[in-house]
């Protein structure tokens, strides 16, 4: 193999983090050719050693000690040695990263929404030697590409990672929040590897209009009233393989923990629950107050709107449909003088017929 006299990478592109050049003879007295945006690395059996910083080096011992001191452990022992040098460029670069996530489990049915998401990544080499070690002796790497291809998917699997800590309700509600605590997660397991990250951009966070709907107190406590609809129907006595598919449209997780439960000797079938109208929390049937924030659980009684025929609630004064007065007319009973809404045919305390 030819002693090489003086290595440089001169045709690194601007989208190329990286560069290989390996098995080198190279001698003391070759020399190293650096960039102003680059580091040159000695590499060597899958270990970093020596780093260069731009400039033109000469390789003598005194420079490259790391590398000679395992050249002499070896036992190789001359002016001429093989190993690699590794080129990293510090330019900053932009990796774009999208895919699917799923959300903590939620609420009593333990439901899971998929999550879609796009954005991109601002990033630079901050620690070559780490960068190197990392990349291309943990990691196997050879070319650019492969580090491209390794932090894109680095990024993807740290967002599904994080986002599987967050429910639908959070989720919901603090997107924004939600998106800066998973970036300043990439941000700290980026430094791991050697990696600066500048700056994390969710462009897109998809959210099913479902998951939005669960995310209402209504909307959970119509989905989990649905879902113990469809298990007392559908899940044959003892659980088994069907108790697994179903309600799988509602969500991937609480299928099969539900039936599990119904699986278990004597275990009782799932509770009904009452959504809190103001925080969401779920509560047990029958109780008057939220053992979450206090607010009362009963219905806001109801009343029809005399001109358009619209339901509002009670404390209302107008109609929030057509604008009319809310305050029904009475009309008293002839026989047992109460008092009824003037629209009641007959009264409700005695039957005697009004109109």
């Amino acid at each position: 193999m030819p002693i090489v006299e003086k290595v440089s990478w001169d045709f690194g592109g601007p989208e190329e983090i990286a560069y290989r050049f390996p098995n080198l003879s190279l001698k003391y007295g070759s020399q190293v050719i650096v960039k102003e945006n680059q580091w040159a690395i000695f590499f060597r059996d899958g270990k970093a050693y020596d780093v260069f910083g731009p400039g033109r080096h000469t390789i003598t011992s005194k420079n490259v000690p790391l590398l000679t001191r395992a050249l002499r452990a070896l036992k190789i022992i001359g002016d001429i040695f093989n190993c690699e040098v590794i080129f990293v460029s510090n330019s900053q670069f932009k990796g774009k990263f999208g895919g699917q996530a799923y959300s903590a489990p939620s609420g009593s049915i333990k439901y899971q929404a998929e999550i879609g998401f796009f954005g991109y990544l601002l990033y630079k080499v901050e620690d070559a030697k780490l960068f190197v070690i990392e990349f291309f002796g943990n990691r196997g790497a050879s070319t650019s590409r492969d580090v491209e291809d390794y932090i894109k998917g680095f990024i993807k699997e740290r967002v599904i990672d994080e986002f599987g800590h967050f429910d639908i309700v959070n989720l919901v509600r603090n997107v924004d929040e939600t998106t800066d605590k998973v970036s300043l997660e990439i941000r700290d397991e980026a430094a791991r590897i050697g990696l600066k990250v500048i700056d994390t951009v969710f462009e897109g966070v998809k959210i099913p209009e479902e998951a939005r709907r669960f995310a209402s107190g209504m909307g959970q406590q119509a989905m989990a009233m649905q879902y113990m609809k469809e298990t007392t129907a559908e899940i044959p006595p003892g659980g088994g393989a069907a108790a697994a598919g179903v309600g799988a449209g509602i969500g991937l997780a609480m299928g099969t923990s539900m039936a599990k439960a119904m699986e278990q000797p004597g275990q009782k079938a799932p509770s009904q629950l009452v959504v809190c109208q103001n925080c969401g929390a779920a509560n047990p049937l029958g109780i008057n107050f939220c053992g979450n924030c206090g607010k009362s659980l009963t219905p806001v009684a109801k009343v029809k709107c005399q001109k358009c025929g619209m339901e509002m609630p009670k404390t209302m004064k107008f109609c929030g449909n057509c604008g009319s007065p809310l305050k029904q007319k009475e009309t008293k009973c002839p026989k047992c003088k109460a008092k009824n809404p003037s629209t009641s045919k007959f009264c409700g305390s005695c039957g005697e017929k009004l109109q």
